[in-house]
């Protein structure tokens, strides 16, 4: 079965990554990536389970999210006569602060969704499994569930936070300078010029502690930070990513 994530930027990438492996025991494997599906100029990747493909992929922001879902039903509409390739699960994550209201969010994926067609079991609803189906270019249903979450990110229930509080938990030189990044950033932008949503000022305390601890762009540094997360214990935090565990 192929499953999608959708999510808006590099950050939520990553992360989702780590946590798809490390809670529900997803493997990266260099040999499936072959025809993955990809926004331009964006990254995604392929994890494994068993027979299974979960793809990772990143919009480059909120107002691309309904671009990005277009791509997966393209590809589901141009599907092979074996239905092999289609995505039997999609998975829009986004954030309630910087997508404007919910309801304005699950409208435009109403609306993506009505451009091709497809019908579906029940409205759209935040954290709720829709089953749909769609006519191909074969004229075969090709059936699939769709599931939006979107999610009010606070302080507590960010991913961002949750690493950063991990490593306070381990390290105490870190756990100063994650302090000393989470109070500059508080009192650098007093007007909201730049840090314009909550969700704003947590990724600017995570990348400005990363920007710190490893200021070269030290890719095997900052995996090796992330691995020794203990990602399942996120669920307890934010219950809406248990759903990321029917996948």
């Amino acid at each position: 079965m192929n499953s999608i994530i959708i999510c808006e930027g590099s950050t939520d990438y990553f992360l989702l990554q780590y946590y798809m492996r490390e809670a529900y025991h997803w493997n990266d494997d260099k040999g499936c990536q072959s025809g993955i599906l990809k926004m331009p100029e964006q990254k995604s990747r392929n994890l494994i389970k068993n027979s299974d493909i979960l793809t990772i992929m990143a919009s480059g922001g909120c107002s691309r999210l309904c671009q990005g879902l277009k791509m997966v039903l393209e590809r589901n509409y141009f599907s092979r006569p074996d239905l092999s390739d289609v995505y039997h699960k999609i998975v829009v994550i986004t954030d309630r602060d910087e997508i404007g209201t919910e309801q304005n969010f699950i409208h435009q994926v109403q609306q993506t969704l009505n451009e091709y067609s497809i019908k579906q079991d029940l409205c759209l609803a935040n954290n709720v499994w829709i089953q749909c189906k769609m006519n191909n270019q074969t004229e075969q249903d090709a059936l699939f569930s769709i599931l939006l979450m979107v999610i009010p990110f606070d302080e507590n229930g960010a991913m961002e936070t949750f690493l950063l509080n991990a490593v306070k938990a381990e390290d105490s030189y870190d756990k100063k300078m994650i302090e000393n990044c989470s109070s500059f950033v508080e009192q650098i932008d007093p007007a909201g010029k730049y840090l314009t949503t909550r969700r704003y000022v947590t990724k600017a305390k995570f990348d400005t502690y990363f920007s710190i601890r490893t200021p070269v762009e030290q890719f095997a540094e900052r995996q090796k930070i992330l691995k020794n997360v203990r990602w399942e214990q996120y669920t307890g935090i934010q219950n809406a990513f248990q759903k990321l565990g029917e996948l």
